[in-house]
């Protein structure tokens, strides 16, 4: 996997200067980390974007700080936009060591297409869109692929323990959580809980009668 890199500078303004930082075509971000102070830094705002569109929140950057010797590897962790024009405003990253596993959140990609749903006999429902794994940060994946076609008719489940994953990642979460189903349509279940309440009212009235009174007798 192609490595992602970002050039950065240290930043000095703080406060209200950070306005005209912006207007110069410079977003601030901070660089947090475990074992380390705080760094602030600023980024071109052009190659910022470029760079998460690539990365999102599970790839690894690495970040190439002017006047710094070594560059240090990053989490993009936060980014907040401009409330009114979605303009990038700000962006947190989160240092990482390469030698202490992390905790990161990767999306799930579906692929495919169920055969019941195909057939116009279910639809499917996707339960979840991301899952937190645990890792190595050289051992991050930026994604979890699932192929649905295995979804051949209505009551179908894709489990986490179906998941397909590298040995070296961990999925924290219950191994019999459901990730994918194939559940009956709509008009179905309508029809279903429309025959129960049916059921229900044709009831010999002398049944509903007698739970009345007893409960009026207690």
């Amino acid at each position: 996997m192609e490595q992602i890199e970002l050039n950065v500078k240290p930043r000095t303004v703080k406060g209200k200067q950070v306005s005209a930082l912006r207007r110069a075509g410079d977003v601030p971000a901070v660089l947090y980390s475990r074992r380390a102070d705080p760094v602030v830094l600023q980024a071109n705002t052009r190659e910022l974007l470029r760079v998460l569109t690539r990365a999102g929140g599970s790839r690894l950057v690495k970040l190439n700080i002017e006047g710094t010797p070594e560059s240090r590897m990053a989490l993009v962790r936060e980014v907040q936009r401009e409330p009114i024009k979605g303009t990038l405003w700000h962006v947190d990253f989160y240092g990482v060591s390469m030698t202490e596993v992390i905790k990161v959140v990767v999306p799930i990609r579906y692929d495919g297409i169920s055969p019941a749903v195909t057939r116009n006999e279910g639809v499917l429902i996707h339960a979840m869109d991301s899952i937190e794994i645990e890792c190595l940060p050289g051992d991050l994946i930026d994604v979890i692929a699932i192929d649905v076609s295995a979804l051949d008719k209505v009551g179908d489940v894709i489990r986490v323990s179906d998941l397909k994953v590298p040995d070296t990642v961990k999925l924290m979460i219950d191994s019999e959580a459901t990730v994918a189903r194939v559940s009956h349509l709509a008009t179905e279940e309508v029809e279903a809980v429309a025959a129960t309440t049916e059921a229900v009212a044709t009831e010999p009235e002398v049944i509903k009668k007698g739970k009345i009174e007893e409960e009026e007798e207690e």
